[in-house]
């Protein structure tokens, strides 16, 4: 029985090694690349080429610094306010009887069943007669609206609190108010926590809705400038791929920090009575 188990275990190693290799090669490739001169990306495009060139990061840089911090303020307000929406919309339908709930909630979560991209028109033609094409606006807007999932999410959250909480505060003197701020949102936090950073991920390497509406200098993020950076400004490939790095290393240094975080805002579960 161990040898089959330490068989078992060896076999899953080995699969796990596999995936990694897989996984990470590319990026050290990118990486890589990311440090030639031209003359090096031809005659050794694979491995470390010496002396290395930090002029390719310099010369990206110069022109990935806007659209990143486009993407900074998009990747912060926009999920911020869908959370903070959501997470109340969420506690109301969860915490209170009113007449055509159910017909509401229903609502919110066929609006998970239909792709974004059939939005796209309906949205592209909101943003036209509001003026906000090319601007943060166009990003910020939509990407705030998109709060069905969040609010499936932390619904049962909420709806699975015990009332025993609510009843007590509310012989405290609490309104309703204090309930959702100083109850059903601390206990939340790990959950919206965890929604607020999959938002993050998705807004950054989103690249259809940015393509549409936000092609100017003053609005382009960083998917559709790294695209532009190596189709039409035609800069040396190490360039490029520096450029890419850029662009993945906020996502990166994100993963790293939120792990636990993320982890634990999936795994929360419901409070038990």
């Amino acid at each position: 029985m161990k040898l089959r188990r330490h068989f078992d275990q060896i076999i899953i190693n080995i699969i796990l090694v596999v995936i990694a290799v897989f996984t990470f090669v590319p990026l050290l490739t990118l990486l890589t690349l990311s440090f030639k001169d031209i003359d090096q990306f031809n005659n050794q495009p694979m491995g470390l080429s010496f002396p290395l060139n930090f002029q390719n990061y310099a010369m990206a840089w110069k022109f990935m610094q806007d659209p990143l911090w486009h993407n900074i303020i998009v990747g912060i307000t926009a999920p911020a306010l869908s959370i903070s929406m959501a997470a109340i919309t969420a506690f109301v339908l969860a915490r209170f009887n009113f007449a055509g709930r159910p017909l509401l909630f229903g609502v919110l979560l066929l609006s998970l069943l239909v792709p974004n991209t059939i939005l796209f028109v309906p949205l592209f033609q909101l943003i036209i007669q509001i003026g906000a094409q090319n601007t943060l606006w166009a990003l910020i807007l939509p990407y705030a609206a998109n709060q069905a999932l969040t609010i499936f999410v932390t619904h049962s959250f909420y709806k699975d609190m015990p009332s025993e909480m609510f009843d007590a505060a509310k012989m405290d003197g609490a309104n309703t108010l204090d309930s959702f701020f100083y109850i059903a949102l601390p206990l939340s936090t790990p959950i919206l926590s965890a929604m607020a950073i999959f938002q993050v991920w998705l807004i950054w390497n989103d690249y259809a809705w940015p393509s549409l509406v936000a092609n100017s200098n003053e609005a382009r993020t960083a998917v559709t400038g790294l695209i532009y950076f190596n189709d039409f400004s035609r800069p040396e490939p190490g360039a490029g791929m520096a450029a890419a790095v850029l662009a993945a290393l906020p996502m990166l240094v994100l993963f790293i920090f939120t792990m636990r975080t993320f982890v634990a805002g999936l795994t929360a579960g419901a409070i038990k009575e």
